[in-house]
């Protein structure tokens, strides 16, 4: 999968997945055909910069870092709000192809991610300005965003209902941001969205996460049932790291997070994750896209660290699955988006987003894989494709 990632994947969304003027494009055809006509989410634009300065870190390449302060550089001159005193106003969600806004609304969603995305361009390049900004922008979600509730509106419109999943990414966020500076007030920070996690988002009766919610964060009488495994695993690695950062052991909803997805959300045919299951257990439409395995691999990576008796041959099983499924693709470098019900791979274009979670995925592998490997052949070695999609091993 780390070969995939080098040789593969970065090449490609290094060259063909950013345009003439430095913006990163919002998807890919299944020919690998850059779809640049279409408007793109400026959270992708921030999820890219933070793919590329992670990559950059793990010494995948050269010139990653060029890209990413390219698309940094284009994603903050075309979608950042601020006015005559310089006081910050957030970022807009959509982009024309030519870099004008589509759409000015501020959802929590994409200030997430613009947060992730500074903690990451600290890291690379060391320059507190980075951190000044990210300040800046908490600055702007607790003035304007903060709901008497807790948390945060979902967009300056407070739209309905409101979401578990925007928070779980602040949480992220702000995780990043204490780990690479090392500062307490992000950990404090972190430490509210665990607490809307432990006091709203967590259902203790079924042991899952709720993901939609009225003003008051009850659970939605609508789409109360609605669970989705993958972000149950999400939580699960997101927890783990918290537990880490305070000194504390969640290792409870760790194991118990990722045992319940299993539980609920397996399909048994593949052995991955569908996208979305009902609380009892219930299957939806049975697809299962390719984002939630990567946060199934995350999750077993971590419990493989905890002792999990099972986590790490999972784990190594999910990454050949992706090798078989996902990532074998005629155009080496995307990824198939979803399967359907029926085993079938969609016809969507591979989605710029999901490389994210990609990345996040081969970090973990890296990581994990080399805290291990004091422990010979602990780590089953996984199959991976050269550029013309055959298998090799061990790579």
């Amino acid at each position: 999968m780390l070969a995939w990632c080098r040789d593969a994947a970065l090449p490609f969304w290094a060259s063909k997945g950013v345009d003439a003027k430095g913006r990163f494009i919002e998807c890919a055809s299944a020919q690998g055909l850059a779809e640049i006509d279409v408007r793109r989410r400026v959270r992708v634009q921030f999820r890219q910069v933070y793919a590329f300065d992670h990559a950059h870190v793990l010494g995948l390449g050269s010139g990653l870092k060029k890209v990413a302060d390219r698309g940094m550089q284009r994603a903050l001159a075309d979608s950042f709000f601020q006015d005559d005193t310089s006081r910050e106003h957030g970022c807009a969600l959509l982009l024309e192809p030519d870099g004008t806004v589509a759409d000015e609304t501020r959802d929590l969603y994409t200030q997430s991610f613009y947060l992730l995305a500074l903690a990451w361009r600290y890291r690379v390049t060391g320059d507190a300005a980075w951190l000044e900004a990210a300040d800046r922008h908490i600055g702007f979600l607790e003035r304007e965003m903060a709901s008497p509730h807790g948390g945060y509106i979902e967009s300056l419109s407070a739209h309905l209902p409101r979401r578990q999943n925007p928070h779980m990414h602040l949480f992220e966020a702000f995780l990043a941001l204490h780990q690479i500076s090392g500062q307490t007030k992000y950990l404090n920070l972190a430490q509210r969205m665990f607490d809307l996690f432990e006091a709203h988002f967590f259902d203790a009766r079924t042991f899952c996460v709720t993901e939609y919610f009225t003003q008051d964060w009850r659970p939605d009488p609508q789409l109360k049932e609605l669970i989705e495994p993958g972000h149950m695993m999400e939580w699960a690695w997101l927890i783990h790291n918290f537990g880490k950062r305070c000194g504390r052991d969640y290792g409870a909803y760790v194991r118990g997070l990722y045992d319940k997805a299993r539980e609920i959300g397996t399909d048994a045919a593949s052995g991955l994750l569908i996208d979305e299951v009902r609380s009892d257990g219930t299957f939806g439409c049975g697809a299962r896209r390719s984002w939630p395995q990567t946060e199934y691999l995350k999750a077993a990576l971590v419990l493989a660290e905890e002792g999990h008796e099972t986590a790490l041959g999972q784990a190594a099983f999910i990454i050949n699955a992706l090798l078989d499924t996902y990532l074998n693709t005629p155009v080496p470098g995307i990824w198939r988006d979803a399967y359907d019900a029926d085993g079938a791979a969609t016809p969507a274009p591979a989605q710029a987003s999901t490389f994210y979670h990609y990345m996040a995925a081969i970090g973990e592998v890296v990581r994990v894989s080399e805290a291990l490997r004091a422990q010979p052949g602990a780590f089953p070695a996984p199959r991976s494709r050269d550029n013309a999609g055959r298998l090799r091993a061990g790579s």
